[in-house]
């Protein structure tokens, strides 16, 4: 575990800090990602701070990838990711987690897109994330998905 007063992740559930929601229940959160890969990037996020996915009951992680189903469903439904995604979860520092609070990512995938994502992607390997996406965009991103949940 990690100092929760710290996380970010902690500070966006517990209000103190700015995300777009796209959808929240007493256990996870799910918000696009400030930094997304592609068009539709949404992370989901367990409420209770832990860093690995060991640290998860077996029911909370049963919860979480069928939540993911549910998220992916919805943005295919907005047209994001009709073709593929990718679900990342990085579990540890090793395997490059830069924030230590779980969190799976939901990365919309289209055909021929990896060169478009791949600065991008070299920016989080690096712990870069680049420019913030802007706010109004990630909001309706968060909407429209929202309304197919």
């Amino acid at each position: 575990m990690s100092d929760t007063t710290q996380c970010i992740f902690c500070k966006i559930i517990d209000g103190k800090e700015e995300a777009s929601i796209v959808y929240e229940d007493e256990v996870f959160i799910v918000l696009m990602d400030a930094y997304p890969l592609t068009e539709g990037h949404v992370l989901i996020i367990p409420k209770t701070h832990c860093v690995r996915l060991h640290e998860m009951q077996a029911t909370q992680q049963a919860a979480l990838f069928e939540l993911a189903d549910r998220v992916m469903k919805a943005q295919r439904a907005c047209g994001l990711g009709t073709e593929g995604c990718n679900l990342l979860l990085n579990d540890g520092k090793a395997a490059n987690q830069t924030i230590a609070h779980l969190h799976l990512h939901l990365i919309p995938r289209v055909p021929h897109d990896f060169l478009k994502a791949l600065p991008k992607l070299v920016l989080h390997l690096t712990g870069n994330f680049g420019f913030q996406r802007n706010r109004k965009k990630l909001d309706d991103l968060a909407k429209r998905i929202e309304n197919e949940l």
